[in-house]
């Protein structure tokens, strides 16, 4: 027999079993998450694979504002040229043949803008990410294929960083915090030429704009455009793709 009773008002544990303790307290973190498609498989060898992002303050504020630039979609045009504008880029996620020597085995860049105008130079610097702080799954697979979906995860909170314009000291600014973002998800070969990016139309033009609000939990699918023309090599075949963002707790 158990005195349960008397036991458990001195706290100790009833029948021999121990102390019961609550689970540990795990903190919500903000997280987005970018799957890309393709129509062959992810072959980090023969190419990269890019997700440009444009992030605002507002409908009408890019970050880069005070340089002149506004919210709209990342072309793979804007990242050629000599030197290239980058004017719709204010960060870059970059896995493929670039990045095996990495630390995380991808690139993750924030822009900073030095210059004046007609002179302006956009230069890219590291998000420096611990371990713990991104899910990176460069083979997984969606519908019917297999290893031909690059999913990563990441700080929500680093999209609000970008290049400090007043002062070199901080390297970079966070306040206030992006509202929306653009995406594109664009494909190089390993000469960094790209090769396909969003949208039907190839690289011609974007003809496909991907505003994603980051203030609140929502999932964002994008179209299939298998059925569009695309690169003779299928795994730099973008198809379509998935942002989830998980802003507040559930």
């Amino acid at each position: 027999m158990c005195l349960v009773s008397a036991i458990a008002a001195f706290g100790m544990p009833a029948c021999g079993r121990g102390p019961v303790e609550p689970p540990p307290f795990t903190p919500f973190v903000s997280t987005i998450n970018f799957q890309l498609y393709v129509n062959g498989q992810i072959t980090p060898s023969q190419g990269n694979y890019i997700i440009a992002v444009n992030a605002n303050l507002n409908p009408t504020t890019n970050v880069n504002a005070v340089s002149g630039e506004n919210p709209g979609m990342p072309t793979a045009n804007e990242a050629q040229g000599v030197p290239p504008t980058y004017t719709h880029w204010d960060q870059e996620f970059v896995f493929g043949s670039a990045t095996g020597f990495s630390t995380n085995g991808f690139f993750y860049n924030y822009k900073v803008l030095t210059g004046g105008t007609g002179t302006t130079t956009a230069t890219f610097f590291p998000i420096v990410l611990a371990t713990n702080d991104f899910t990176l799954v460069p083979n997984g697979s969606f519908g019917t294929g297999s290893g031909n979906m690059l999913s990563i995860t990441l700080p929500l909170n680093d999209l609000s960083i970008r290049g400090n314009p007043s002062s070199a000291n901080p390297p970079f600014i966070t306040t206030p915090a992006i509202t929306q973002i653009y995406v594109n998800y664009i494909t190089t070969d390993t000469s960094g030429v790209p090769q396909d990016q969003l949208g039907p139309n190839g690289l011609a033009t974007i003809g496909y704009q991907v505003n994603v609000p980051v203030t609140v939990n929502n999932t964002v699918q994008l179209p299939n455009f298998s059925s569009v023309s695309g690169p003779s090599n299928p795994n730099l075949f973008i198809i379509g793709g998935q942002i989830t963002v998980s802003a507040v707790s559930p």
